[in-house]
């Protein structure tokens, strides 16, 4: 019985298991990918120890046994909208890492009709990605979700998770089998998996079993501690120590799993006073005979509701609405926008313009962003790929998502420059918006450490150069800097303020100069508050962000005690945001059409109305370019006046081809240890070769790019070439044919690459002269250049503590950016060489314990050309 004002918690845990794969055909991606006998005992086991454990009730647990990808994703939204406690998920089967050609090491979760073919498309399977997506999307989201990943490559589900704002991560806990990168086995086909082996038994075993409370609650990260302990002594496939992850929030730390029964006795009860994290105690024999009567009671009133409002077959609204699930909605918008779309379509799914007579609700929505110079171009360029994928061998599905029925761009400039002009668009889909009545309006605005901003009155109505000028009068140091411009729309906003106060090509030598750019500006202003030691502290209170209204909002929850206090100035020539609802519609796709235009009508016109406006303003989005706020928060003005009219398509085309050619061709030297230790590390999906690979198809047909293997016998040259420095074509699916056969024979060129088993790498002395090669001083005329090692760090050994100073001498005073992949899991530990390099250069350190076909991805993206 709960006492006033509390609320029992309703907790659910919905357990899927793939054992049986439909397709007859061998998956050909690995050979050991076929069913999994393990999984049932696996799901048979847990099921029993969490039934037990005292937390989920029985008819609170669901079984999925080898799904398809529809019926996983249905039955994953509706135990998310019939969770306010603690939701547990927990998938076993096939796992693999999308590391094909632009790919970045993505998780694939495999459903029952699992297959892979020839291409990028992976039919059957459903993206990570995703099914985040809709565990944080809903009407009503559970309290608290624990994700539990036992497949291969489980490890590569954390990128996803650590994209996530910081609420969606206190929300949102993963337990991941094994660490990036790595493949399983799944052990004896009669007994559970070793990894749900070692979670059964541990959920079984109270707090004082594992050094904590005695008699007390398994916690997550109790379980998690356990899970790494106990599979200490197991190897993954590749030889590695198996090293189960965890990604969540310290909050999370206590969150109750289980309670199970100490050496088989009773179970302790929680102490009676005050909430508790998980179900209230066990009731005594009076409390019980109080909740039966109570129960009766409610039974006869349920009863002659049912009776009075079911339908003809005797089924009540509750049974309707649970043979009728919601039909989802894909809402793709631009990153900076993600907070208040997702709040928005919380809100709409709540309210009753989304409820049907029996008070059901009609519609479920799944909200997801992707760069915005990517979209514009998936939608311009790449549409017939995207509605059938793997057709040309690119895939958009793979860089932006899966087809949305709902785009929602920061800017009308992004949805007229996604409409195709030669009109062979129509064919596969329509972009229907309305560009006079936009959802909102942020105007763009300068985030200015308090100590340089202007008085009060001279905050608004002036331009960006003026507003510049005044704070290099405060202090001479003082920076603006700016949002990459391909991924929001804000970022491009912001570009083209700054390039009229400069050339285009100072701009971005100034911005290059401060460090690669943020992806948004929350994140920018963000970093520079969470730095640490007294440099970084010194940039913060000198720089300002070039950015959207709203981020001064979104900055105040990660400034903490070290972030300066920011204000805003409002530039008079600076163009705006106005975010519109755009209507996608794809042409195959005719099932139910109807009901989803419908369903799509009901979304826009909710976000138009009051409510929907609300949800907008909540976060700090204006009405109108004139509108004021009822109340401004601190730092922002009510009414700064007039406001600059919003980013035109002209203006956000020019202002990228303005963009990409101050940035210009990149110089790019990549050196491949091809020593024999390499030889462990060179083949397999996230082999040295395969990765390399990847990075190559980022590039552009104008970016010059070559490639040495790295390997000596300890006399001459300590590389040789294994591809030319110079231009290799472009593997973009919207290159000409010549540009996607010079990179297809480059690629080629990798490939045949072997190891040299009896020769040793001289890394130090092919990086100088990597660096000896590229431009200095009078010679470099801006392009951006990065030296790239990929390497097992074995031949660090070899150098003494002086020939490591001097190396890391070397690469300081050259100032070109090296990235360190190190294929071992220590080579970015502190004191260690690769670590060193990267930071004297400007660059980056990657080891094993990062996704590195991803994150090296990332990095040679912020160079290329073509991305």
């Amino acid at each position: 019985m709960v006492g006033p004002g509390r609320h029992e918690e309703s907790h659910r845990a919905l357990l899927v298991g793939v054992a049986h794969y439909a397709s007859r055909k061998p998956l050909q991606v690995d050979e050991d990918l076929g069913d999994i006998a393990a999984v049932e005992p696996g799901l048979a086991e847990l099921r029993k120890a969490l039934s037990e454990g005292g937390v989920f009730d029985e008819d609170g647990i669901e079984v999925l046994s080898s799904p398809g990808v529809e019926q996983f994703e249905n039955c994953l939204g509706h135990a998310r909208d019939r969770t306010d406690g603690l939701l547990l998920v927990y998938f076993a089967g096939h796992g693999i890492a999308d590391t094909r050609a632009g790919g970045d090491g993505r998780l694939l979760l495999g459903l029952r009709d699992a297959k892979v073919e020839d291409g990028p498309g992976f039919p059957g399977w459903i993206r990570w990605e995703d099914v985040l997506n809709r565990l944080r999307s809903g009407k009503s989201r559970p309290r608290h979700t624990v994700v539990i990943l036992d497949c291969c490559y489980a490890g590569n589900a954390s990128g996803a998770w650590e994209a996530l704002d910081v609420e969606d991560q206190k929300r949102v806990s993963l337990l991941l089998a094994v660490q990036k990168n790595q493949r399983i086995d799944a052990g004896d086909a009669t007994t559970p998996t070793p990894y749900t082996a070692q979670l059964v038994r541990q959920l079984g075993q109270s707090g004082d079993e594992f050094g904590g409370e005695a008699g007390g609650p398994v916690t997550l990260g109790m379980l998690q501690k356990r899970l790494s302990e106990s599979l200490k002594s197991f190897r993954t496939v590749g030889g590695r120590e198996w090293s189960p992850q965890a990604c969540r929030q310290d909050a999370a730390e206590d969150e109750i799993l289980s309670r199970p029964a100490r050496g088989g006795g009773e179970r302790n009860d929680p102490p009676p006073d005050g909430p508790v994290p998980g179900p209230v105690r066990r009731p005594g024999l009076a409390r019980i005979v109080t909740a039966a009567l109570l129960a009766a009671m409610v039974a006869l009133t349920a009863g002659l509701w049912w009776a009075l409002s079911g339908d003809s077959h005797g089924a009540g609204p509750g049974a309707s609405c649970a043979n009728h699930p919601p039909l989802e909605l894909r809402v793709l918008t631009d990153p900076d926008l993600g907070s208040a779309v997702r709040k928005a379509a919380d809100s709409f799914m709540a309210s009753d313009a989304n409820k049907d007579g029996d008070r059901c609700h009609r519609t479920g929505i799944t909200v997801y962003s992707a760069g915005a110079a990517e979209t514009v171009d998936a939608f311009r360029t790449q549409y017939g790929e995207w509605a059938h994928a793997g057709r040309s061998g690119f895939n958009p599905v793979g860089t932006v998502g899966p087809q949305p029925d709902v785009w929602i761009p920061a800017s009308s400039a992004s949805a007229h420059r996604a409409q195709d002009e030669g009109s062979n668009q129509s064919s596969v889909l329509t972009l229907d918006f309305d560009d006079r009545h936009p959802l909102a309006y942020a105007p763009m605005v300068v985030l200015v450490p308090e100590q340089l901003a202007e008085a009060d009155g001279r905050r608004a109505g002036r331009r960006l150069a003026e507003l510049m000028t005044a704070m290099k009068e405060k202090d001479k140091q003082t920076e603006v800097r700016r949002a990459d411009p391909r991924y929001t729309d804000a970022g491009l906003a912001a570009a083209r303020g700054l390039y009229g106060t400069d050339t285009p090509r100072t701009v971005e030598l100034g911005q290059r100069r401060q460090g690669r750019p943020a992806p948004t500006g929350e994140g920018l202003v963000c970093a520079l508050a969470r730095g640490t030691d007294a440099g970084a502290r010194a940039a913060d209170r000198r720089t300002a962000v070039l950015a959207a209204e709203p981020t001064l909002g979104q900055y105040r929850h990660c400034a903490g005690e070290t972030g300066v206090t920011r204000v805003a100035e409002y530039p008079s020539d600076v163009p705006g945001l106005d975010p519109v609802f755009v209507h996608v519609r794809w042409n195959d796709a005719r099932r139910d059409e109807e009901e989803r235009d419908r369903a799509v009508q009901r979304f826009r016109d909710w976000l138009v109305s009051d409510q929907g406006r609300a949800a907008f303003r909540d976060e700090a989005f204006r009405d109108g370019p004139q509108a004021p706020f009822p109340s401004a928060a601190p730092g922002l003005r009510a009414n700064p006046g007039p406001m600059p009219r919003p980013l035109s398509a002209d203006e956000a085309a020019d202002t990228l081809e303005k963009y990409r050619q101050a940035n210009d061709a990149s110089r790019v030297r990549f050196l491949l240890d091809s020593s024999g230790s390499m030889s462990r590390w060179w083949d397999g999906p996230n082999g040295a070769r395969e990765i390399l690979r990847q990075s190559l198809s980022r590039f552009g047909p104008e970016d010059v790019y070559g490639v040495w293997g790295v390997a000596s016998t300890g006399s001459g040259t300590p590389y040789h070439e294994l591809l030319a420095f110079g231009t290799h074509g472009s593997w973009a699916g919207n290159a000409d044919k010549n540009e996607q056969d010079k990179a297809a024979e480059a690629g080629r060129k990798v490939d045949d690459a072997e190891p040299e088993l009896s020769s040793t790498a001289d890394t130090g002395g092919a990086l100088r002269e990597a660096l000896n090669g590229m431009p200095r001083g009078d010679e470099d005329d801006g392009h951006p250049q990065m030296v790239v090692v990929l390497t097992d760090d074995q031949g660090n050994d070899r150098m003494s503590a002086g020939q490591l100073d001097d190396l890391v001498s070397f690469v300081a005073g050259r100032k070109v950016p090296v990235v360190m992949v190190s294929f071992g899991s220590a080579g970015c530990l502190k004191d260690r060489l690769d670590l060193r390099v990267a930071e004297a250069s400007g660059g980056r350190c990657l080891d094993a314990r990062d996704d590195l076909a991803r994150d090296l991805g990332a990095e040679i993206s912020h160079v290329a050309q073509g991305h």
